[in-house]
């Protein structure tokens, strides 16, 4: 299944890039209350070192809207001065983008592989499907996923009834059993 990400509202889809990237990075991401952020969606920092983590959700927007937003961004992230920045946008974004916007980011960035698209946020989701569960808002608005849901019921259902009846099948034979065995001992 692969997601849109526009069902989600700006601080559910932070929550989900700092599960995801948090849980591919082996690492624990700092959340912070809704409002400016200065910059950071998710922090974690060992030592000296820091990794920061912004989450653009800009799906449905044009990528100029994007553009112009990471432009602006280029000051607030050389005054954070993290060891490595981390960008991951619900908006898609060709090789070029990327390009354009690690250029704007500047050396925080230490590769073009630290800006996450749609495309690497579902990569990760099919590598971690338990917060693909955990996300309810995510798959709630998916008819794929309703469907599923649907039938996995009826298909609990099926199963549970069958061995039910199997149950009740064996018990019948047993009761069968005795009083045939019972009649015939006293025949």
């Amino acid at each position: 299944m692969s997601y849109s990400f526009e069902n989600l509202s700006p601080a559910d889809f932070e929550d989900l890039v700092r599960d995801l990237i948090g849980r591919e990075l082996k690492v624990r991401f700092e959340a912070f209350s809704a409002g400016p952020d200065g910059g950071i969606d998710g922090r974690h920092a060992k030592g000296s070192k820091t990794i920061v983590l912004q989450a653009k959700h800009y799906s449905g927007s044009p990528y100029s809207s994007l553009r112009a937003t990471m432009k602006r961004e280029r000051a607030a992230i050389e005054k954070l001065a993290p060891s490595r920045y981390l960008l991951a946008t619900s908006r898609t974004i060709t090789p070029n983008n990327k390009s354009e916007l690690a250029r704007f980011i500047g050396p925080a960035l230490k590769r073009l592989q630290d800006i996450f698209s749609p495309a690497d946020l579902n990569a990760l989701l099919r590598s971690f499907p338990e917060i693909e569960k955990a996300n309810v808002k995510l798959w709630l608005s998916s008819s794929a996923v309703m469907e599923r849901i649907i039938r996995s019921g009826v298909f609990s259902y099926t199963a549970a009834s069958s061995r039910r009846n199997r149950g009740q099948s064996k018990g019948l034979r047993a009761k069968s059993e005795l009083l045939r065995s019972e009649t015939a001992a006293r025949g």
